[in-house]
């Protein structure tokens, strides 16, 4: 009798422990901070970005070719940052996992680029009813962790009709200018691009940055005014940023775009509750 409690005992704990490992996906934060897991398409494997700005998911033409692609009669017609239109087929996927956690009913589209052994884009997509805490310190990702107590800013949402979502969030720039900004771990690490309609307001000359030309893997070119910005901070004064290297981007369409990592060391992206809560 006691040789099966013992047994037992040692089953739960095996159990237990197999869950929480189980639980921590391990990433791969790449020189430019790209966060880049494993995942499978259609029972294919491959390594994504987790991009928050991606809109959709999207898996590029050289994987594409490793499964079988169910292509359905939508279609998906948005824009990149820099103002290029995008006119996508989607695709349903027939399975889509990540460390064995399974996200039906998912959609994709197909690009056409290249990007080192990288196969695609997760976007927040498969996120929608599941919180994704993204620790930069293990270089972890779990899901549904608690964050009971946690500091939090608030996110606003944009739900392109289920097709596609993004997030955003209201930054002050230099305390004296406040815009909305789009959230985009996809851009890297320190990466921060304002529109340059806000120059003026900010009391910024063209003349004192360096004006740099930008062509796109799209072919399409915007000037970049490249040098310093004071100070960018969460209106609720949570996370800040001094002495910042900055861009000012002819043709965003969004106000702002920046990186994630500034927001925090242990951030946890939570669409239904419309928070990012910050551990550290």
């Amino acid at each position: 009798m006691k040789r099966s409690i013992f047994t037992t005992s040692i089953f739960l704990i095996f159990l237990i422990f197999s869950l929480k490992t189980k639980a921590q996906i391990p990433f791969e934060l790449n020189s430019n901070g790209h966060i880049i897991i494993k995942a499978k398409i259609n029972n294919v494997e491959g390594k994504f970005i987790l991009d928050t700005g991606a809109g959709l998911n999207a898996i590029f033409t050289k994987f594409s070719n490793k499964i079988k692609n169910k292509k359905t009669n939508n279609f998906f017609v948005g824009h990149r940052a820099t103002g290029e239109e995008l006119n996508v087929d989607l695709y349903n996927a027939k399975s889509m996992e990540i460390n064995g956690k399974q996200f039906r009913d998912q959609q994709y589209t197909i690009v056409d680029l290249e990007f080192g052994d990288i196969d695609g884009m997760i976007s927040l997509q498969p996120f929608r009813n599941t919180s994704v805490t993204i620790d930069y310190n293990t270089k972890k990702i779990f899901f549904d962790r608690s964050t009971k107590g946690q500091k939090n800013i608030d996110i606003q949402i944009a739900d392109y009709a289920g097709k596609a979502i993004d997030i955003f969030a209201y930054v002050d720039l230099n305390d004296t200018l406040k815009i909305q900004t789009l959230l985009d771990s996809g851009a890297g690490k320190n990466s921060f691009w304002f529109s340059s309609k806000l120059m003026e307001a900010l009391a910024l000359k063209k003349a004192d940055f360096k004006a740099v030309p930008v062509k796109s893997d799209f072919k399409k070119e915007n000037n970049y005014y490249i040098g310093k910005l004071s100070k960018i901070n969460t209106t609720n004064k949570l996370c800040k940023v001094e002495n910042l290297d900055a861009a000012f981007v002819d043709g965003l369409i969004y106000e702002g775009k920046t990186s994630i990592d500034w927001l925090g060391n242990v951030l946890t992206i939570d669409i239904a509750k419309k928070k990012i809560f910050i551990a550290d």
